[in-house]
C-alpha cells in the first residue's frame, strides 16, 4: 500500500506509484491543497509579477516611459496562467467524472486511486521532454518575432529580456499543456475500452466523461482564437507560432471525438446485441400465440399477448438509447461555441467590406 496526495486528498493506492509525477502535475497538485483560494491567488500573483518584470526593464531602459503600459505585455502574459488555470478546472471535472464512472468498471474501490494517480499525473520523463521542446520552441519564437509586434529595432534587446520570459514560459506551457492532454485523453479512451461493466440503461457513466472532453476541446479553442485575433502581431512572420498553431487546432476539435468513440462503438454493439435478443423473445412468443391461436385456446393466449405487448416496450426502450457518449445539449453548446467565433469573423469581414465600399 502506498498513500499518495491526490488533489489535497491523502489516498491510498493498492500498489506502488506506476510512475514517478512530472514537476507540472505536482505544482497543479500543490495548487489544488487547500486553502479553496490558492490556486487563483498564485495565478493573480505570477500573473503580477511577470507583468511587473517586463514593465520594469522596459522603464529602467528608457525603452518605455515610466508609467506606460506595455500593451504586447498585457496580451503575452496570458500563456502562463492560463493552462494552470485550465489544468486546475480541468483536474476537478476529471475528478468527478472518475467518481461517476466507476460503476461501470466492475472494478474494486480499490483501483481508483491507482487510476485517478494515473489521471492526474504526467510521467517525469513526458514532462521533461515537454519543457525541453516548449524552451527550444520559445528561444526560437523570441528570436523571429517581428520587431514591429515588440517595439522598435534600437530597444530590441531590452524587448527581449522583457518579454522573453513570457514567450519562452507560454511555450513551455503550452508543450505541458499538450502532453497533459494526451495524457487525459489516451486515459478516458484506456478506461473505456477496459471497463467491464457498462449499462447502456444508465447514462449516468457514460456521459461521465463528455464534460471533460468538451472542456478540453474548449479550452484548446479558445486559446487558438485568442491567438489568432488578440495576438495576431505577433504571429505574423513567427514560424514557430504559425506551425503550432494548426495543430492545436486539430487538437481541440478531435479532444471531444476521439476519447469517446471507443465507447459509442461499445454502446453501438451493446445495443445492437439487445435489439436482437428482444426480437429473438418476440417472435418466440409470436410463435406460442400462433400456436394457442391454432389451438382455438383464446383465453389462454390473452397472458401471451401481454407478454408481446411488454416486449414491444422494452424494444421501442432499447430503441432510443444513446449510442454518443454526450448529452444532446452538450454536442449543442460545443458545436455552437466553435462555430460562433467563426460567424462573427465572417460578419466582421463582410460588414468592414461593404463600409470601405
Amino acid at each position: 500500500m502506498t498513500n499518495v496526495a491526490l488533489g489535497g486528498q491523502v489516498q491510498m493506492l493498492a500498489a506502488p506509484l506506476p510512475y514517478r509525477a512530472g514537476p507540472l502535475s505536482r505544482f497543479l497538485a500543490w495548487l489544488e491543497a487547500p486553502p479553496a483560494w490558492r490556486p487563483w491567488v498564485v495565478l493573480a500573483a505570477l500573473t503580477f509579477a511577470l507583468v511587473a518584470w517586463a514593465h520594469g526593464v522596459l522603464w529602467a531602459t528608457g525603452t518605455l516611459a515610466p508609467g506606460t503600459i506595455d500593451v504586447a505585455a498585457i496580451i503575452l502574459v496570458f500563456y502562463i496562467p492560463y493552462p494552470l488555470a485550465t489544468g486546475v478546472i480541468g483536474r476537478r471535472i476529471l475528478r468527478t467524472a472518475v467518481g461517476a464512472f466507476w460503476p461501470a468498471t466492475g472494478w474494486p474501490e480499490s483501483d481508483r486511486a491507482t487510476w485517478l494517480y494515473r489521471f492526474l499525473n504526467v510521467p517525469l520523463r513526458h514532462e521533461v521532454a515537454a519543457v525541453l521542446v516548449g524552451l527550444f520552441a520559445g528561444t526560437a519564437a523570441t528570436i523571429s518575432v517581428p520587431t514591429g509586434a515588440l517595439g522598435s529595432e534600437s530597444a530590441r534587446f531590452a524587448d527581449d529580456v522583457a518579454l522573453g520570459p513570457m514567450i519562452i514560459g507560454g511555450y513551455i506551457m503550452i508543450s505541458l499543456s499538450v502532453v497533459t492532454v494526451v495524457n487525459w485523453l489516451r486515459l478516458v479512451a484506456a478506461i473505456h475500452e477496459a471497463a467491464t461493466a457498462i449499462d447502456p440503461f444508465d447514462r449516468g457513466p457514460v456521459y461521465a466523461f463528455s464534460r471533460l472532453t468538451v472542456f478540453v476541446g474548449l479550452l484548446i479553442v479558445a486559446g487558438t482564437y485568442y491567438t489568432w485575433t488578440v495576438n495576431a502581431a505577433f504571429v505574423a512572420g513567427n514560424v514557430p507560432a504559425q506551425s503550432l498553431l494548426p495543430f492545436t487546432s486539430v487538437l481541440g476539435a478531435a479532444a471531444f471525438v476521439v476519447p469517446l468513440w471507443g465507447i459509442h462503438g461499445r454502446l453501438v454493439r451493446k445495443k445492437d446485441e439487445l435489439m436482437r435478443d428482444v426480437d429473438r423473445r418476440i417472435r418466440a412468443a409470436g410463435t406460442e400465440l400462433y400456436g394457442r391461436v391454432d389451438a382455438r385456446a383464446f383465453e389462454e393466449s390473452k397472458s401471451i399477448h401481454d407478454s408481446i405487448a411488454a416486449l414491444v416496450m422494452i424494444r421501442d426502450r432499447i430503441r432510443e438509447l444513446p449510442t454518443w457518449p454526450w448529452p444532446p445539449q452538450l454536442l449543442r453548446g460545443f458545436i455552437s461555441a466553435l462555430l460562433l467565433p467563426v460567424i462573427v469573423y465572417l460578419l466582421s469581414r463582410a460588414v468592414a467590406g461593404f463600409v470601405s465600399l
